[in-house]
């Protein structure tokens, strides 16, 4: 979505300040707000999504991919426990290919909701939307989503994932917390979005 001429907060400027958008580019320089004033394109600061629902958002995903996981892992412990009583460690038993394919639907599926549909299921079954920093409301589109991704991606190379899966993590909780007023996390900032409310988006 193009955003139409008109004033608006810049990305970047001082909190209470606008500029020009002539539909191309910015006014040199901001001046200060009228009282009162609000950017049409641009949540209430309380409308951004806060630590707190961010995390039930994630629980809510976690908790959709071991429903579906489940049933496929059922056979792949039990090769494990087989290989324990048969003296090893279950180190050497092969993740089923079932296991990766259902991975990689679900990557699929969640990376297309996200560009698509403005978030993951947890996020919209929350009333969460991705959407742009620049402060356009559509969702983020695919170009976006991969970057968002990015983090996911190297989650999963061998040794240097398993440090990726836990700092990430924790490195967009505490940027989430400390980063006033639009609370973006490492994901956001890598794909330049940003995590509102659905009900601070018009209509």
């Amino acid at each position: 979505m193009l955003t139409p001429p008109g004033y608006y907060h810049a990305q970047g400027d001082p909190e209470d300040t606008i500029r020009y958008w002539d539909g191309a580019e910015w006014s040199p320089a901001p001046t200060p707000a009228p009282p009162g004033w609000q950017d049409p394109h641009r949540p209430n600061n309380d409308r951004f999504a806060s630590a707190t629902i961010r995390v039930f958002a994630s629980i809510i995903d976690g908790f959709i991919a071991v429903v579906v996981v489940i049933p496929f892992m059922v056979d792949y412990f039990r090769d494990i426990v087989d290989d324990v009583d048969a003296g090893g460690d279950g180190s050497g038993v092969p993740i089923p290919g079932q296991l990766v394919v259902i991975g990689i639907a679900m990557s699929v599926v969640f990376l297309l909701m996200v560009a698509f549909l403005g978030g993951t299921p947890g996020k919209l079954m929350l009333g969460l939307r991705i959407t742009h920093e620049d402060g356009a409301t559509t969702p983020p589109g695919l170009g976006k989503a991969l970057l968002r991704s990015i983090p996911g991606f190297l989650a999963a190379l061998p040794v240097i994932g398993q440090v990726i899966v836990i700092l990430v993590p924790i490195a967009a909780l505490i940027m989430v917390i400390n980063d006033r007023p639009e609370r973006r996390s490492v994901y956001d900032r890598i794909a330049g979005t940003r995590v509102v409310r659905k009900a601070s988006l018009p209509d």
